[in-house]
């Protein structure tokens, strides 16, 4: 009985430990790398065209 609480221990903190590491990866390069694939919006030619004649 004592092995089987000593490895469910294990398995939950190992499981923890994993969740965490999960989140701070994702809280940290999560948006970074949003940030350098995100699509960016494009200005349209018609306004671009009419920025410049000003």
């Amino acid at each position: 009985m004592e092995t089987m609480l000593q490895g469910l221990v294990i398995v939950g903190g190992l499981t923890f430990s994993l969740a965490a590491s999960l989140l701070i990866e994702e809280l940290i390069f999560g948006q970074i790398v949003r940030v350098a694939f995100g699509r960016r919006t494009e200005i349209p030619k018609s306004l671009s065209e009419h920025a410049q004649k000003n």
